[in-house]
């Protein structure tokens, strides 16, 4: 399992990283969701500390079961935001690792990932 934890470590490293690196960008994106301004700027901030508290704690001796739920409940939120997008049918920024990209089946299978590993640890718990 530690090379599950470290894989899902280094993921949410760079997500934290590139969502630092043009965050006034990720903040904006939120408004696909409909978050006005000052919502959105606090759901960015709270992004990327909850994907930086993760990541730091994959990185040590917290149990298996507290990185799996926290991985998962990552995934579960990423995975679903990536859905609502592409389910909406309209082009938006995924600002996911601090590149503009439009969200589509590839940043979806992304997303799914993180969840994808966040259960395994759960299960490894």
């Amino acid at each position: 399992m530690i090379i599950v934890r470290y894989a899902l470590g280094v993921v949410l490293v760079l997500a934290v990283v590139g969502k630092l690196r043009a965050f006034g960008a990720f903040r904006d994106s939120l408004a696909n969701f409909g978050l006005r301004f000052r919502i959105a700027a606090a759901a960015a901030g709270a992004i990327v500390a909850v994907e930086a508290l993760t990541a730091a704690a994959l990185f040590s001796s917290v149990p298996d079961l507290a990185v799996g739920v926290a991985g998962t409940l990552l995934g579960i939120a990423f995975t679903g935001a990536q859905t609502y997008l592409l389910a909406a049918g309209r082009p938006a920024a995924c600002q996911c690792f601090g590149v503009r990209e439009t969200v589509s089946a590839w940043t979806w299978v992304r997303a799914a990932l993180v969840l994808v590993m966040g259960l395994v640890l759960l299960g490894a718990a």
